[in-house]
Parts: structure tokens; sequence; C-alpha cells
């Protein structure tokens, strides 16, 4: 994932004519890094993995996914970044005016027409890379996540720094609680973005709803949330937690279909106070003990312990029915929507079958030793 800060904004450019594509990154390569990819599928994985990426280029006819069906995916995310990018069509001579329409209708920000020249592209990367930059940079400024109102992981880390040296400097207790909605990929694919985004909002409200006047609440992603509790040792963190999950976890949402209830997983951190520690540093181990906690199979909390002589290994936070879901999706062939934390589960769980297989394999094949 690219996290480094660069000179130069980051676009991908989506084609399965590797013409085009290398056309494209010699008119944009001296002032854009250009990342390509040869079909939809291609171009979805490089943009779950690259958040530095501002402007999408990509053709309508591709084999794996079409541009359409990559659009889908972009406007549909769960990821606000994602969703929100400039997505430019490029249309051949083949796609009628009909099509161009229906893909404007469902998210396309502009389209450019092959052959295209440099200018013409030039002109739109420069215009949509700048329009993205400015977005992006008014609302780290303004601090606050736009769509619960709660402070952004670069406000969080500012007000954790501030309170973390206050704490060092008249020896008082402080934690980092990260809380996370267990299972909400699967919850975001079966109930689609508005209603995911609802329960996101209730979520924050009630977490704002439940915390102390001196304590800070954050939306550090999708369905991931942080509270900074100063003055708190770990056996008050608890007692934090505790409330904050027991409101939470109380949350009915009605779809018209059904009755959704949802489980907060929670990881948290207090550490020892020394001269060398950092917030930054609590907000890994708050993240670590979250992992812990989503993996568990009881209850869904759990708190960073730094064992300098102890290896812990974390498991993948997949479930029975977040494998029954991967599997399904092999099924369909759409692996694409396989979270990649559940990866390395399910292919524990297939090792046993593959190597019945190969075994199967081995016995079917004729013995050397054997003649007619």
């Amino acid at each position: 994932m690219s996290s480094q800060p660069n000179d130069k904004p980051e676009i991908l450019v989506i084609d399965d004519s590797k013409v085009i594509r290398s056309a494209a990154v010699k008119m944009l390569g001296d002032e854009y890094i250009v990342h390509q990819a040869s079909d939809g599928m291609a171009g979805w994985e490089v943009l779950q993995g690259n958040t530095a990426i501002s402007v999408v280029f990509t053709d309508m006819q591709m084999p794996e996914m079409s541009g359409l069906e990559l659009l889908a995916n972009i406007r549909e995310s769960e990821d606000e970044h994602i969703a929100n990018l400039p997505v430019i069509m490029i249309t051949g001579q083949g796609d009628s005016e009909e099509t161009k329409q229906e893909v404007f209708d469902r998210g396309a920000t502009d389209f450019i027409a092959k052959p295209f020249g440099s200018i013409d592209l030039l002109s739109r990367a420069r215009a949509y890379a700048q329009l993205n930059r400015k977005v992006a940079e008014l609302e780290q400024q303004t601090g606050h996540d736009k769509l619960t109102g709660l402070f952004n992981a670069n406000s969080l880390e500012e007000q954790g720094e501030k309170a973390l040296s206050f704490a060092l400097r008249h020896r008082l207790n402080i934690s980092t609680v990260y809380l996370e909605i267990d299972g909400f990929q699967n919850l975001f694919l079966e109930q689609g973005k508005a209603v995911a985004q609802q329960i996101i909002v209730a979520v924050a409200k009630r977490l704002a709803g439940v915390l102390r006047t001196e304590d800070v609440a954050a939306r550090m992603g999708v369905a991931k949330f942080a509270v900074l509790l100063p003055l708190t040792n770990s056996t008050h963190a608890k007692i934090v937690v505790d409330r904050i999950r027991e409101s939470i976890n109380k949350l009915v949402f009605d779809t018209g279909k059904e009755k959704l209830r949802i489980v907060l997983a929670a990881g948290m951190t207090c550490p020892e106070l020394g001269g060398e520690v950092k917030y930054a540093d609590m907000m890994v181990q708050a993240d670590i003990a979250l992992k812990r906690a989503l993996a568990k199979a009881g209850d869904k909390i759990a708190s960073y312990v730094e064992e300098t002589n102890e290896v812990i290994e974390l498991q993948p936070a997949a479930t029975e029915d977040d494998l029954k879901r991967a599997f399904e999706l092999i099924l369909e062939e759409n692996y694409f929507k396989i979270e990649r934390d559940h990866m390395e589960l399910l292919m524990k769980r297939l090792a046993p079958f593959l190597a019945y297989v190969e075994d199967l394999e081995d016995e079917d094949k004729p013995n050397d030793d054997t003649f007619d």
C-alpha cells in the first residue's frame, strides 16, 4: 500500500491494449506516477492496495471485468476514498451514444475517446488530480470525518500527542481503544452501501454519546473507530469499553426485510509510560489488540501487553460464516470480493484437500518399475 508522500500525483490507467497503456504512460509520465492494469479485475486489485491513486482512466470493453463492472465496484465501494475517485472512461468507435449515456448515469466522471492526444489526456489528468488533492487537503484541514462528524486519524494523532505529553510530564495514565464492527464487509455486500452508511453513522453517534467530555473519538477506517482516554488506567479503560460495547451492541437496524444487530470488537492499550514512547506507538498497539479481538471466537475484546520474549502469531480475523461466504465467492468466480485478511485461513482450510488431490494424482501415475 502506498503511504509515502510523493510530489507526483498517482494515476491508474486500465486497458487491455498494451499500446494504449504505453501511450498513456508516455504522455503522462513526466507529471504523474502512472500505474497500469490490463483489465478491470487487475485494476480493482490495484485500487484496493494503493490509497494514493487520485484518478482512474479505464477502457469500457475489457475481458475479466468490463469498465462498467469496474465503475460499479468503485462507486459501491465501502471505502469512501475509492467510491469518490474521478473515473474517466476511455471510449472506442464501437461504443454507442446510448452506452456512453448509461455509463455516465452510473457515475462516470468524464469521457475520452480513442485515439486520444496528449493534450486531451493531460488536461483531464490535471483537472481531476488537482480537484481530488484539494478535496483531500480540505478534509485533513477540517480534522473531521465528513460522514460521522468524528475526528479523523490525523486529528486523533495530534490530540493523542498532546495528551501523551501531558501524561508523561505529570506521570498520569492514558489509554487508547480501537473499535471495529465485526463482519462489516459481509454486511456491506449483503445490505448495500446505504444501509452500511446508516449503521456507521448510528454507531458513531452512540459512541460520542457515551464518552466523557475529555475523551476523543475518531473514525479510523470504513467501520473502524478509535477512542483516546486521558487519565485512564487499564482497569478503568475496560469499564469504558464495556459501556461502549454494551450500548452499541444493543442497536437494532430495521432494513425493511430483516432486523440487524452488530457486534463491536475492541482492542485497548494502556502502556507503561517512558521517555521514548510516542502516541503513534500506542496507535499501533491498539491496532494489534484489535486484530486479536477480531480473531477471537468468544467475547471480542483484547488488551495489548508487550512481551519482549514472546512472539504472538495473529490469526486471520475470519469466522466460519466468512469462510463459507469465501467458498461461495470462489464458486461464483468472484475472487476479487474475498477479503485479503481471510485468504490465509482459507488456504489453510483448503490445504488438506489439495494434498488429498495430489495424492490421488500420484496414485494414478504409471509406476516406472512396472513392465508389460
